[in-house]
């Protein structure tokens, strides 16, 4: 093996080592999300949870309860949908946006209309 070839494998075996450090994380770790719906503002921190393309989101509703939301993660693109149980019936917001580096936005669907939110992470 000539010593351009070698260099080539050592570093290349280095990228392989590192990266699923790197792509292990992704977004996980805590957001300080701000969303815009029909009912006003409202700026929470949530956790996100990301392994591989799988993303679970753990915040509280506007009364204090925990709430568990389950997602994907696929390139930049990033939605999750958060289900409760309220006197009316269930409530079903659906988010969907798109990650840039620590930052992320995006739209709400929700069945009192449209909203829009944006996180940054902390750190």
């Amino acid at each position: 093996m000539t010593r351009r070839t070698v260099s080539m494998l050592v570093c290349l075996t280095f990228v392989l080592a590192v990266l699923p450090a790197f792509a292990a994380e992704g977004v996980s770790g805590k957001w300080k999300m701000t969303s815009k719906s029909p009912r006003g503002e409202r700026v929470s921190e949530i956790t996100m949870e990301q392994t591989g393309e799988k993303l679970v989101v753990n915040s509280k509703d506007r009364e204090g309860n925990d709430v568990k939301s389950e997602g994907t993660v696929k390139g930049a693109e990033i939605t999750w949908t958060m289900k409760r149980t309220t006197p009316n019936g269930e409530f079903v917001i659906v988010y969907k946006g798109k990650i840039d580096g620590k930052t992320m936005s995006g739209t709400t669907e929700t069945p009192m209309g449209a909203g829009e939110w944006k996180a940054e992470k902390v750190e």
